[in-house]
This record gives structure tokens, C-alpha cells and sequence, in this order.
């Protein structure tokens, strides 16, 4: 399905919209509670946009469009005003939203998946809701019991030739069944937990997954490849391997596999968050070539559990090793001087060697997007451009994030390509956000220097690192937690 619906921003519209909506989303198989409050969620956002996306008086255009592709659902609503009500916007909607004691939580599995939020500077915004139509859990038809301390010693399957390969169409259920099988309910990625939405990423080409199979034709590992950012890179992930069958190099089959098909791509690199809970990935990614880049401070859940069952004593941190498919070309990057040492020591690290350049204050009007990831909950905003408006613009989505979404960390991508980075980061910086390292070609403009505002303290002896460099580099980004809002107890 494919449709749009454009109209003016004159109250009159209402009824018409109200009769697109609703025959729109009678076409879905959604159960009337959730269509009745998806419903109502999209005409406050509606009401909003006639409301106050213009100036008084001034006639605009607004779009809402609907486009559904292998059961993801995506709804925009584009305006072409002024920027200044996405804040008004968002407490409009929560209003509408409630639940039964009284706090606000619209982003219920039932109403919508994820939020984005597009903003196109002088261009306007769009709000971006993204339901997903396969819903069935795969704890609910599973055999599959996820492994805990309690359990006896899984024993080892008998000795045997597996086949590794991509995955097919019909085993993404056994993927998912794997998945939980390791992590109960514990992975902060909830689609897959979904093998209808595994199967959707694998054809849309967002996710291509790598399973290892046995003699009996059963799924016992898995590895993927996903491809979320808008730049040339991928993440490796989702990795793991039935515990029968564990000790055999499957999984680094399956890597090998899945990243000598990316070499054949058009990705520049592919990237791999390791865990600080033990050093295994750490060495994984070094063993591989891995560069360290960045400190991803409290990224995922504590809930979050590897194969021992117990709750982390806080959020997890992981460390990005990055991974390079294709030479590099040197750029100009427009660094913040207060980290130039640390930034030179991780480009050297890369073997590129960028021009640095001085900034200079922003000038037009800035944009940037927001997605926000409920199970882990995270949320990154990615600055497409910089401009006068940026520090106003991060300065009320963070706020919004934390005081009123319930987010626990905010992931902030400025691009190095901008002069106004370093000018930026500095005021930044008086907000709360503190530095955590470089993102290498995760935009189409190149590389992005990653900062986090966290709401909850860390502790340096839970993160543990597999060498000196690793150390040191979350030494710093620590430090400057503690420099930027005295949050690391």
C-alpha cells in the first residue's frame, strides 16, 4: 500500500481527514482498541500540525502519507512551516494517550513501534511512525525455553557436518526461537523475537542473516548483518549459537561468511558493539582488525543477560570496534579542540590521516532526526545539518526524551564535516552531553563524533576492557561524563 492524502492547514479539512484515516486503517488487521487509539494519535498529531506548523495566518501545505512494504507500516505527516511546535506536538500527543494511572505512554506496543521525528530546518518537519503488522511473539507458539543459571549443563551434540549459509525465508522462525532461547526476552532488539519481521528485514535488505544448520536441518546459529545507518556501514550482531553446539568455529563461520559477502557490497566498513560485561567480543574484534572508535556508555539494558541469567548492577556499555571494507580517502574534519589528542590517536588508529580544520559559528538553520528504541530504552538524535537553531533544537528533545519519554541515555551524532562542530560541542557540552568517540562514515557526509547525555550514574569497575587502549579510551569518556554533569558515581 501506497497513499497520501495532501490538504491545507484549514481546520474545515478535519471531518475529511478523519474519513481518510479511518478507512485507511480499516484495511489493517489491527484489533479496534489499537486502530481506535492509533486513530486518535494521528489526528492530535494532525490537529497539531493545522494548528501550529504555519504562522497566523499563513495558508500551508500538509501531507500524510501511509506506505506499507513486507508488514512494516510507515505514516508520515510532512508539514513545509517553521520548526517551532515539534515540543507542543509531542505533549499534544501525550495528552491524548494515557494510561490507566495517569502517565503517559504512547509509545505502547499496541499503538506504535517507533517514533521519529524528521526535522528539515527552514523545510519544515515530519513526524514518522513506524507499526509494525507481524505481532505474533515467538514466545507464545515456542518449545523454545530460554536458558538460565538453573538449568543443568546442556550436553554437546554428537559430532557432525552443519551447513552455513544465508538464511532461508521459512527458517526465521527458528531464528527467533534461537534468539530467545539464549536471551529470554532479555535482547533489547524486539523484532527478533517476531520471525514474520525477521523474514521482512532479511528481504527488504535491511538485515541479511547467516545461520548455521546441522544435519537435521536445524537452525543452531546465527549472525547478521544490519544496516540501519544512513551511511555505508553495517552492524554486526545478533551472534549467537545454541549451546549443544558451541565449540565447533560456527560462529566464526558464519562471520566469515557474512563479511566476505560485504566486501562484495558497496559498504565502506562494518562496525560491532562488544560488550563490557566480559572481554570475548573485545578480542573477537581485535582478532578481526577491529579499530576502536568510541565508548557506547550504557547503550544497552542491564535486564540484558549472557548466559549466566543475572541482571547487570547497571546499564551495559560497549565498545565500537570498527572494521574497514574499502580504502580510505582523507577529508576535512572540523574537530573540537578540547579533544583533538584523543581524536588524532583514534584516526591513527584507522590508518586515515583527515585535514583538521578551525570552525566556525553555525549559520542558517539546522535539522536533525530522532529514533527512539523502546526496549533498550535509547534514543539517538543524528544531526543532518548544524545551524543557529541546533543547541535550542537538542537542548528540547533531549529534555523531552528524559523528563517525559522515560529514556535512559541519549546518543547525540554531530557530523565532523560541519564547521560548527566544534562550536557546538562546546555548548553542548554545558548541557550535559559528554564525549564518547567518532562514528567513521555512518553518514552519507562522512564520519560523526558521538556524545551521550546519561540519566543514570555508571561505575568504572563494572566496565571491564580487554587491553590499555580500550582503558584508556573509556577512562576519557568517563572522565568526561563526570567533567559535563557529575553522573559517574
Amino acid at each position: 500500500m501506497n497513499l497520501e492524502l495532501t490538504f491545507g492547514n484549514d481546520p474545515i479539512h478535519k471531518p475529511s481527514i478523519h474519513a481518510f484515516l479511518e478507512a485507511t486503517l480499516r484495511q489493517f488487521d489491527f484489533q479496534s482498541v489499537a486502530r481506535q487509539r492509533l486513530s486518535a494519535f494521528l489526528e492530535s498529531a494532525v490537529d497539531e500540525a493545522i494548528s501550529s506548523a504555519y504562522q497566523d495566518g499563513e495558508s500551508g501545505v500538509i501531507k500524510i502519507s501511509f506506505l506499507e512494504e513486507h508488514g512494516k507500516l510507515e505514516i508520515r505527516i510532512r508539514d513545509f512551516g517553521i520548526p517551532k511546535d515539534v515540543d507542543s506536538m509531542e505533549r499534544s500527543l501525550q495528552q491524548s494517550l494515557q494510561t490507566q494511572n495517569g502517565q503517559t505512554n504512547y509509545l505502547d506496543a499496541d499503538v506504535v513501534d517507533e517514533v521519529h521525528w524528521l526535522n528539515f530546518g527552514p523545510n519544515g518537519k515530519s513526524l514518522q511512525l513506524v507499526k509494525w503488522l507481524h505481532e505474533t511473539h515467538i514466545e507464545a507458539g515456542s518449545d523454545a525455553k530460554p536458558i538460565s543459571s538453573s538449568n543443568p549443563q546442556v550436553p554437546l551434540a554428537l559430532e557432525q557436518h552443519y551447513a552455513v549459509r544465508r538464511m532461508k525465508a521459512d527458517e526465521a522462525e527458528q531464528v527467533s526461537q534461537l534468539m530467545y532461547l539464549i536471551y529470554g526476552n532479555t535482547y533489547f532488539n524486539e523484532d527478533v523475537y517476531y520471525p514474520e519481521r525477521v523474514a521482512a528485514e532479511n528481504s527488504r535488505g535491511t538485515v541479511a542473516s547467516y545461520v548455521a544448520v546441522n544435519q537435521k536441518d536445524q537452525v543452531v546459529g546465527h549472525y547478521a548483518l544490519v544496516r540501519e545507518s544512513e551511511g555505508p556501514v553495517a552492524e554486526a550482531g545478533q551472534a549467537v549459537v545454541a549451546p549443544a553446539h558451541r565449540g565447533r568455529g560456527l560462529l566464526g563461520q558464519m562471520k566469515e561468511l557474512a563479511l566476505s559477502d560485504a566486501s562484495h557490497s558497496d559498504l565502506m566498513g562494518w562496525y560491532a558493539d562488544a560488550v563490557t560485561v566480559h572481554t570475548h567480543t573485545q578480542k573477537s574484534n581485535l582478532a578481526y582488525g577491529g579499530k576502536l572508535t568510541a565508548v557506547n556508555l550504557a547503550i544497552a539494558p542491564k535486564k540484558e543477560h549472557f548466559d549466566s541469567n543475572q541482571e547487570q548492577t547497571q546499564r551495559i556499555t560497549c565498545l565500537m570496534y570498527f572494521h574497514w571494507l574499502q580504502s580510505v580517502q582523507p577529508s576535512r574534519l572540523y574537530p573540537p579542540a578540547q579533544h583533538l589528542e584523543v581524536l588524532e590517536e583514534i584516526y591513527q588508529r584507522l590508518a586515515c590521516s583527515p585535514e583538521f580544520l578551525g570552525g566556525n559559528h553555525p549559520t542558517g538553520m539546522g535539522s536533525l532526526e530522532v529514533k527512539i528504541t523502546n526496549g533498550a530504552a535509547r534514543a539517538n538524535i543524528y544531526c543532518k545539518t548544524l545551524g543557529k537553531n541546533s543547541l535550542h533544537q537538542i537542548r528540547q528533545v533531549r529534555r523531552r526524551l528524559v523528563e517525559q519519554t522515560g529514556i535512559a541515555v541519549v546518543f547525540l551524532d554531530l557530523p565532523l564535516t560541519d564547521p560548527a562542530c566544534p562550536h557546538l560541542v562546546s555548548e553542548l557540552e554545558s548541557e550535559g552531553f559528554g564525549f564518547l568517540g567518532v562514528a567513521p562514515s555512518f553518514s552519507n557526509q562522512g564520519d560523526l563524533l558521538r556524545l551521550a547525555y546519561l540519566v543514570e550514574p555508571l561505575t568504572r569497575e563494572a566496565i571491564k576492557t580487554v587491553d590499555e587502549t580500550a582503558g584508556r579510551l573509556v577512562d576519557y569518556a568517563i572522565a568526561e561524563q563526570k567533567r559535563v554533569s557529575g553522573l559517574i558515581a
